[in-house]
């Protein structure tokens, strides 16, 4: 990355580049590189290459982003050059700024090729005590993690430089910790302090057990409740966001600290607070008048209930929590109900008119004027109305591609604000897409085609149960036994009663795929308790797809067991719908498929009849 520089320690003194390390605030390296570089470029301009070079490398060395996780090892080495090296070596004796001394030293550090083919000890030493003094010109309450970073710098390298038998200079950065958490304890609105804590449960973890020993407990029960009051002081924030971000975050602080305690039933207790920080930041979205302020609120409800159930599976179900947790869904009910007042419908895409008369008139067309019999084949064969999978997945791609509205997560709900499905979190974009498209059309088919159809067939024929008996004979799909219920439900759809169709079909249906199944010598129920296997399971089955089509699986997916689709047979056969819900149009067109399913096995027959004619 850098050209190779021909300047020597006694430039640096030449251009007393240390004078823009006096003249910078804040005191961070990234702001030194910005002035550095700004002097390089301007030198450039003037002609004079050896200060350039030497600014340039500067500015390069501080731009480095040290990443506290992480040792940047080769992301340093590769930029230095063995020149470099005993340059910084004398450069970094005479250093007084703690950041621009940390940072060299910390290169120095990380740097392998040192003439005693050993990393320099002294210099790990040098950039600790560096860093802790960088941290303490950092504090800022407003901006903790300039501090943050340094402090858990100097505890990386404590570690590594102690060893397992020294803690010498991690005693050091404790310390420093405890003295910060006596300075800032009673100040509000900040988290310095929960930041360092933070640093001793992470990085110096181990540490502490060696350095605390038999203090330890009352140690961390101690810093347990100054954690706690921190939470406590949290709420009186003048912004209530930030005060829940503080909350959480001192009580998960507080619980770490009950742990490393060995206090079990209080850190179950700052749990359950924290979850409590939850409701109460419901509580702030109705008090404040958010923008869909119950729907906001219910979904804050619905994270705290996780919280909890979180405790329970940590912890056992205790009497208190398992109430709570009905107190808080109760709540959410309520709140989801009263957020049905604050929807705005947005239309997305949708044709304004759903109609299509002229579909309409093919459909009356292809069944009028015929018997019973040559109607029904002719509604279900007439017309191709099963879509092509590949087709809708297609479409489903170039859905994605046209529009951005992918990318943000949408709740799919009920007539009571419930959630029934969350779409838009990538990797079920492409399905959503598909399910949506599949689900319009397979209701723009039901209005425009199935109704229409059965209109006319209705008009032209007295129908009764016995008139449909040709369905069913020696029909591979219906069991023995099940022709009544099939022959109730399929006249009921014919004659638009999608209720009574609805509720005997679908099961029936259910039914039927299995039987299909198990006459192909496949498995349809568990093991042990051999329960059978249920309708979404079934349509899952590799093994379905020798005996129907992937289009028409994907169809019957859609319509009756996703959440993202239809989910007629969830919904229906769990008492969620109201009555004026089976009037939807997809519900016709599922009739028209339960339909369509009963005559395959003999429409070849009628099709060799009607050549015969």
């Amino acid at each position: 990355m850098l050209d190779k520089p021909v300047f020597q320690l006694s430039d640096f003194d030449r251009y007393e580049w240390t004078d823009i390390l006096s003249q910078t605030d804040p005191k961070e390296c990234k702001n030194y590189s910005e002035k550095f570089g700004i002097k390089a470029e301007a030198y450039k301009l003037s002609g004079d290459c050896l200060a350039h070079e030497v600014f340039t490398f500067l500015s390069d060395i501080t731009s480095i982003l040290m990443n506290p996780q992480t040792m940047p090892e080769e992301m340093i080495t590769s930029e230095l050059s063995d020149h470099h090296l005993p340059i910084l070596r004398e450069l970094v004796i005479n250093i007084n700024d703690p950041e621009m001394k940390a940072r060299v030293a910390d290169i120095l550090w990380i740097c392998k090729r040192d003439p005693e083919k050993a990393r320099p000890i002294q210099m790990a030493k040098v950039a600790v005590e560096s860093y802790l003094k960088s941290a303490r010109i950092l504090e800022n309450k407003e901006n903790w993690i300039n501090c943050n970073d340094r402090l858990k710098r100097a505890a990386q390298l404590a570690s590594f430089i102690d060893g397992k038998k020294n803690t010498i200079m991690r005693s050091k950065v404790i310390e420093y910790i405890d003295d910060l958490i006596v300075r800032y304890e009673g100040i509000e609105n900040e988290f310095l302090i929960g930041s360092a804590m933070q640093v001793l449960q992470e990085d110096l973890r181990k540490s502490l057990k060696d350095i605390k020993k038999s203090d330890l407990s009352s140690y961390a029960n101690n810093y347990a409740d100054i954690a706690a009051q921190k939470a406590v002081l949290g709420k009186k924030s003048p912004n209530y966001h930030q005060a829940v971000d503080s909350q959480i975050a001192y009580r998960d602080i507080e619980s770490e600290w009950y742990k490393i305690a060995g206090d079990i039933e209080s850190q179950r207790l700052a749990d359950i607070f924290g979850a409590e920080v939850y409701v109460w930041y419901a509580e702030q979205a109705v008090l404040s008048q958010e923008p869909n302020s119950y729907s906001v609120a219910a979904g804050r409800l619905e994270i705290a209930i996780e919280f909890l159930k979180k405790i329970e599976d940590t912890f056992k179900k205790r009497e208190d929590t398992t109430k709570r947790i009905q107190e808080l869904h109760k709540q959410m009910l309520d709140y989801q109900k009263k957020s049905m007042s604050e929807i705005v419908t947005i239309s997305v895409g949708e044709p304004a008119d759903f109609d299509d008369p002229e579909m309409q008139q093919t459909a009356i067309k292809l069944v009028m004027g015929k018997s019973l019999k040559d109607a029904l084949y002719s509604l279900v064969f007439g017309y191709k109305l099963i879509q092509n999978y590949d087709h809708i997945e297609s479409e489903a791609r170039q859905n994605l591609e046209s529009y951005k509205t992918h990318f943000i997560p949408k709740a799919h709900i009920d007539q009571e604000g419930k959630t029934k499905a969350i779409s838009g979190e990538g990797k079920y974009d492409l399905q959503e897409y598909m399910f949506k498209n599949t689900k319009f059309y397979q209701g723009w088919y039901g209005l425009n085609f199935v109704a229409p159809a059965c209109n006319q067939i209705c008009s032209e024929h007295d129908l009764k149960l016995e008139d449909l008996s040709f369905i069913f004979y020696e029909n591979s799909f219906i069991p023995k036994g099940r022709e009544p219920l099939y022959a109730r439900g399929l006249l009921a759809g014919l004659q638009g009663d999608l209720v009574l169709a609805a509720h005997l079909l679908i099961p029936q249906l259910e039914n039927s795929l299995r039987h299909i199944l198990k006459l192909n010598g496949h498995i349809t129920s568990d093991l042990g308790i051999q329960n059978e296997y249920t309708l979404g399971k079934v349509l899952e089955l590799s093994d379905l797809e020798q005996t129907l089509t992937k289009d028409t699986i994907f169809t019957l997916r859609c319509l009756l067991t996703e959440s993202l689709g239809s989910n007629f047979r969830n919904e229906i056969c769990h008492g969620l719908f109201d009555h004026h819900q089976f009037f939807a149009p997809q519900l016709a067109y599922l009739w028209w498929l339960i339909l369509y399913l009963c005559l395959v096995p003999s429409y070849k027959l009628w099709v060799n009849e009607n050549q015969e004619k």
